[in-house]
């Protein structure tokens, strides 16, 4: 049986971990706010490909204002134009669980140069299905991307539920740092 959208809100919301698929293929998901959850997502940021980080899926830009403290008015622009994936790291997250911050600090081998304490990353799902769980969910979900059409051996001890449609072929999203002030630099292209 297949679980409804509302069953896996209240899944994540009890602190389970969800393998969501979307445009980009498989990512694990987690309440971004239950340190536990976080906690236990986070053992995977090692099987994660390298030059990802975890990633905050929202489901349309009014949700940006919930997650980063100071950005330019450019970065609405951004997510709301942005036809194709787009990861933008900003400056200031906020509203997530500290866990996530405290790990990028004390993580002995810096996986990626990109991410700072502080730092948050935050795509928009382009996928109707996965817009839909955030909104019944009420807040963006915390992620570890995977872009790939399988789950590391890892993930799949650790899930309890699977959700979405995987595509064809996933698409890579492209990365870019957002300042505060407006500046911009690409990541991945």
């Amino acid at each position: 049986m297949t679980s409804s959208i509302r069953d896996i809100a209240y899944q994540l919301r009890q602190g389970q971990l969800m393998a969501i698929a979307d445009e980009t293929g498989w990512s694990v998901a987690a309440d971004p706010v239950n340190d536990a959850t976080v906690t236990q997502l986070l053992t995977l940021v090692s099987v994660m490909p390298n030059g990802l980080q975890p990633t905050v899926l929202i489901q349309n830009p009014d949700q940006l204002a919930l997650y980063v403290a100071k950005m330019p008015d450019i970065a609405y622009d951004l997510v709301e134009f942005a036809e194709n994936p787009l990861t933008v790291i900003y400056e200031q997250g906020k509203n997530v669980s500290m866990v996530l911050w405290q790990s990028a600090a004390t993580s002995e081998v810096d996986r990626n140069a990109t991410q700072a304490a502080g730092d948050l990353a935050i795509r928009r799902t382009l996928n109707p299905e996965v817009q839909r769980l955030i909104g019944s969910f009420g807040r963006g979900l915390l992620t570890v991307p995977f872009e790939s059409l399988s789950l590391p051996t890892a993930a799949e001890a650790i899930i309890t539920n699977r959700f979405g449609a995987l595509p064809g072929m996933p698409k890579r999203p492209r990365i870019m740092r957002l300042g505060t002030k407006g500046e911009v630099s690409f990541i991945r292209k």
